[in-house]
């Protein structure tokens, strides 16, 4: 019942907009160059915004540090293992290789994991998922900008790469948000108040765009589709199983981490592949395919 709970409350309200999004592609009220204007706007404005407060806001230093090293080791492992199979077995560019090997570790855990977890164990008991996602968004997001930044740049020196990345707006909100956070500096209450109220718009953007793309989107799973999906829902979170059972053993805690590993290809793959100017049908497939599947493993670990 707590799980039918959480799915109906906030999770399927929350995605709503995405399905809103899709009504209003078919209805031709919304085109695709609308949602790539939308998209870049969350991108560039709401979603760094959304990042700073969640770094400057989050107790770093309470953070349990094995199974967060266990999480990004599994992650590195993964992401390595996809980008080679889809570079090498499926011949996608590089670009698109990145963002299918992200698909495959970057979970939707703010909007399943993090409102699941509060149900279950309590909003002063959740600093694991809090954490994952202050992770996916320092080292995999940061990660994956800074990666795809690199190769539109071409051969570019690297003195002018790293201008460029610098004047990513995502990286530069981590990078300020890491500097409130480790210098013990408070973020003042006004701030706090734009950052609440501005950041919330991130992800009812990025959702109604990704919406509208999908309602123009093909939906045949070929191989790449399949093979990326069951990398996300089955070898991340057995694979986190194993690591955790080995070093930590099994505790609530250790449950979160594995929770935040089964959670859905997160939308921020897609808004980043429209960001980049990456193929999409494929990764919108994996987006949505593994977001209805993960209701049945997600209901089976909580």
């Amino acid at each position: 019942m707590e799980i039918l709970q959480v799915l109906s409350d906030p999770i399927l309200p929350v995605f709503a907009i995405m399905a809103f999004g899709f009504g209003m592609g078919r209805a031709g009220r919304s085109s695709v160059d609308d949602a790539r204007l939308l998209n870049r706007f969350a991108m560039s404005i709401l979603l760094p915004i959304f990042v700073f407060g969640l770094i400057a806001n989050t107790s770093i230093q309470s953070f349990s540090l094995v199974p967060i090293l266990i999480y990004l080791l599994t992650q590195i492992v993964i992401f390595s293992c996809s980008f080679v199979v889809a570079s090498r077995l499926f011949r996608r560019t590089p670009k698109e290789s990145l963002l299918l090997g992200f698909c495959a570790i970057f979970g939707n855990n703010a909007l399943y994991v993090l409102p699941m977890s509060v149900l279950m164990y309590g909003e002063t008991n959740v600093l694991p998922v809090t954490s994952i996602v202050t992770l996916d968004a320092i080292v995999a997001f940061g990660g994956a900008i800074m990666a795809l930044q690199i190769i539109s740049l071409g051969k570019a020196s690297p003195g002018s790469i790293a201008l460029d990345i610098l004047k990513v707006p995502m990286l530069q909100a981590i990078f300020v948000g890491l500097v409130f956070n480790l210098s013990g500096f408070t973020v003042p209450a006004p701030v706090n108040t734009f950052v609440g109220f501005s950041g919330a718009g991130a992800a009812p953007v990025a959702l109604y765009a990704l919406g509208v793309v999908l309602s123009q989107t093909r939906f045949r799973p070929d191989k790449v589709v399949v093979t990326f999906t069951l990398a996300k829902l089955i070898l991340f979170p057995v694979s986190m199983w194993l690591g955790l059972t080995v070093f930590v053993g099994s505790d609530n805690f250790s449950n979160q981490f594995l929770l935040a590993a089964a959670a859905p290809a997160g939308a921020m793959s897609f808004s980043l592949a429209m960001h980049y100017n990456v193929p999409t049908d494929e990764i919108a497939q994996i987006i949505i395919i593994t977001c209805v599947l993960s209701l049945i493993t997600l209901a089976a670990l909580a």
